[in-house]
């Protein structure tokens, strides 16, 4: 019975998923996006044939890629950081929400037409030029080190929408919603943003966190960005 109420539970939440993911239709057309008025973008599963008929669903290729398959495309084995950094905890706090795909789309969807809302890859540069999430902008989680990088601190505070009104004391009056993202669970870098932006006093309620990442946005192969 317990079995049964578990499978239930799984084909439940399955359900949901997808019809919440078949509302953006993401294998579909997929979702146009305009940023800065002249630029397009198109966010999607991206797919390809080859690998998506070679490799399919066979855990074989999926767990051991070319070393059980020796015929296996190198571009269709996936490729992840194993070794470094820490895994974080799901979630920060009670009061900064943690968020998936779906929702990171829907951020930016609704950022077309609010200005007041910021996507923020939080990684250092050089990763950012290697691929992002369309319509990121790239603020590396140092620039949120006032003692280290003022100059850099000062320019983060205003496209956050937050200003110094006297020393260590902000105004937070015109803050905006912000979602960071860096890459992946084990990457401390969006957190140590966020953490940052709660010594300072941000407002935590403005606060998201795509803790998945790059990563996480990879592995579904949706549409990426390089600079």
């Amino acid at each position: 019975m317990l079995r049964k109420t578990i499978k239930y539970l799984l084909i439940s939440s399955l359900l949901v998923i997808s019809l919440t993911a078949n509302d953006l239709d993401l294998k579909g057309n997929g979702i146009n996006i305009t940023y800065d008025e002249d630029t397009t973008y198109v966010i999607k599963r991206m797919h390809d044939e080859e690998c998506r008929t070679i490799n399919g669903a066979d855990p074989i290729n999926i767990w051991s890629g070319n070393y059980a398959n020796p015929n296996l495309p190198e571009k269709c084995v996936k490729k992840f950081v194993t070794t470094v950094g820490k895994i974080t905890p799901m979630n920060i706090n009670d009061k900064i929400k943690t968020v998936g795909e779906v929702e990171v789309i829907n951020f930016i969807k609704e950022s077309q037409t609010n200005k007041k809302m910021l996507l923020i890859d939080a990684r250092l540069p050089d990763w950012f030029l290697q691929m992002t999430i369309p319509t990121a902008e790239n603020i590396p989680f140092t620039y949120f080190n006032k003692e280290k990088y003022p100059d850099d601190f000062y320019d983060v505070l205003e496209m956050i929408g937050a200003k110094e009104i006297s020393k260590n004391n902000y105004d937070f009056s015109k803050a905006k919603e912000l979602l960071l993202f860096c890459n992946g669970p084990w990457c401390p870098q969006s957190t140590f943003a966020i953490k940052t932006l709660i010594k300072i006093g941000f407002p935590q309620e403005k606060i998201r966190w795509y803790r998945g990442g790059m990563y996480a946005w990879k592995m579904l192969n949706l549409t990426t960005i390089s600079e």
